[in-house]
């Protein structure tokens, strides 16, 4: 199967799972992106559960890609961009609430992943702290840095910054 069918399989899974949780209680699908160490990018895609006290449950997708500069013409093109590193993962996380504010709120976040670089078994710690900005209607802005050690992937660390939104799910 291709990159492109596998990320559109993952995605109508979780936009599935999270539908048939909806009715349960408060939740939100989130969507982040940002840059991680070194030459890496990084695309989530998450379910959140709340809990008591702001601290919540995330069910994520992780696509990954690393780019390197081209060896034939030293600079990077769509071909290094595209077809050097790739990963994608499923996985749990733990976001404990540390700090609260009027409209805004921080969580550490502490979790693990399983999934694949297209040729192996690729697995994931991941280490954070995230900070929420609350806006009308239950949307909500965020950041992110990431700390994720990978076993057995090409990167062991990767460390970065992530922004992203997220949407009420009723």
């Amino acid at each position: 199967m291709t990159m492109k069918k596998t990320i559109i399989v993952i995605i109508t899974c979780v936009c599935i799972a999270a539908s048939a949780n909806a009715q349960q209680g408060s939740g939100r699908l989130s969507l982040g992106t940002g840059l991680l160490y070194k030459n890496g990018m990084d695309i989530t895609l998450a379910y959140e559960h709340e809990m008591n006290y702001r601290h919540t449950w995330e069910f994520f997708v992780n696509g990954y890609l690393q780019w390197a500069e081209c060896a034939s013409c030293g600079h990077i093109c769509p071909e290094s961009f595209w077809r050097n590193y790739r990963s994608y993962g499923f996985g749990v996380a733990y976001k404990p609430c540390m700090t609260r504010g009027r409209n805004h709120y921080g969580s550490l976040r502490i979790g693990a992943s399983a999934g694949s670089d297209m040729n192996k078994f690729l697995g994931g710690l991941h280490f954070g702290y995230e900070h929420n900005y609350v806006l009308r209607a239950g949307w909500t802005l965020y950041w992110q840095v990431k700390s994720d050690v990978m076993i057995k992937g090409a990167d062991v660390l990767r460390a970065g910054v992530v922004l992203g939104v997220k949407l009420p799910i009723k």
